[in-house]
């Protein structure tokens, strides 16, 4: 698995160099296959939405192709929980057969039960994490799955699998990383540390990231081999988030976001604007629309933008432009390929 941090560096890095930058492809698709989720999160009520018909596998498969016209290298298939999907397994291989990059993030209550069909088609294998005890993890996750995600580290292990524990540090528990740190240790895992993101009018003492979160970040990462977290991030938080009058955000020309239902999501999932139905028409939509050109003027620049740290947009972001974000990025990604090396070694 480390190694497909690699390739996303040289991707990264060869789309700077090389390619000039008014032309430079997007990196990432953030496709979100459904927006059912089997947990209750008290963060995030994405669950609570009123379903539509998601799209048909065809229709799926037809995007991948145009996002591999697109240039995107990278695919974040999302949710909601993503293996609620029936026929996800099967749209992983056919994204691994047009040469994606891939990733899952899961609540795991479905792994042990799906482990084997998706064995070796995500290369970037997260399961999430709240809490170094099953009190903590499930008063969080609202339901009660801690047993099962010891259960999934242990499964994809065996599986030659390297899941990666993610964990988001709010304000409520940026003072018990060690615990998260050292209980990722017992389970021969790596943590990622997200420092909670908020935004407009989201901004509330229990999301905000704070100075103090980000210093309990780095000393954890100091402390602890087996611990990870993004640079670029936690200087941004420093920054004060997106600033609309200098933004630094590129969620429309680093992400293409998509949601269940066939829409191009506008300027981004979290604030979205505008969808705009698909329709089998991606490549001609991202590349000539008009109502794409608008988000791609106005990104980072829009009242819901300031002070956003959405780091699903960000992050993909820094990689374009070059200040010491991109810097840090860098930093990042080749410190966690070297990491991730070491430590499996070790495992």
């Amino acid at each position: 698995m480390f190694s497909t941090h690699h390739d996303l560096l040289c991707i990264a890095l060869k789309q700077f160099f090389v390619d000039q930058a008014p032309s430079m492809a997007p990196l990432v698709a953030n496709y979100y296959l459904t927006y059912r989720c089997n947990a209750r999160c008290h963060f995030c009520d994405i669950w609570a939405l009123e379903p539509k018909q998601e799209a048909s596998f065809e229709t799926i498969c037809h995007n991948l192709r145009d996002l591999k016209r697109l240039g995107v290298k990278y695919i974040d298939f999302t949710g909601g929980e993503p293996l609620l999907r029936q026929d996800v397994a099967a749209i992983y291989t056919e994204a691994k057969q047009q040469g994606f990059i891939t990733s899952m993030t899961t609540n795991t209550i479905l792994y042990p039960r799906r482990a084997k069909e998706m064995q070796g088609l995500v290369d970037f294998l997260n399961f999430s994490l709240d809490g170094a005890d099953a009190e903590t993890h499930d008063q969080s996750r609202g339901v009660k799955i801690f047993d099962t995600l010891v259960e999934s580290v242990k499964l994809a292990l065996e599986l030659g699998e390297y899941p990666v524990l993610n964990h988001t540090v709010t304000a409520q528990n940026y003072q018990r990383i060690a615990e998260v740190a050292e209980f990722a240790q017992s389970l021969q895992a790596r943590v990622w540390l997200n420092p909670a993101f908020t935004a407009y009018n989201n901004y509330n003492s229990k999301k905000n990231p704070t100075p103090e979160m980000a210093a309990a970040i780095e000393a954890a990462a100091k402390q602890y081999s087996n611990v990870g977290y993004n640079r670029a991030a936690l200087a941004f938080i420093e920054a004060g988030g997106n600033d609309t009058q200098t933004p630094r955000c590129k969620a429309v020309d680093a992400v293409i976001a998509i949601s269940p239902h066939d829409e191009l999501l506008l300027p981004c999932y979290h604030f979205a604007q505008k969808g705009i139905p698909i329709n089998g028409g991606l490549y001609e939509l991202y590349k000539r629309s008009e109502e794409v050109e608008y988000y791609r003027q106005t990104q980072g620049k829009l009242s819901v933008c300031e002070g956003c740290t959405v780091w699903c947009y960000l992050i993909p972001s820094f990689f374009k432009g070059f200040d010491k974000y991109w810097w840090l990025n860098q930093v990042t990604y080749a410190g966690e390929f070297l990491a991730r090396k070491r430590f499996l070694q070790r495992a």
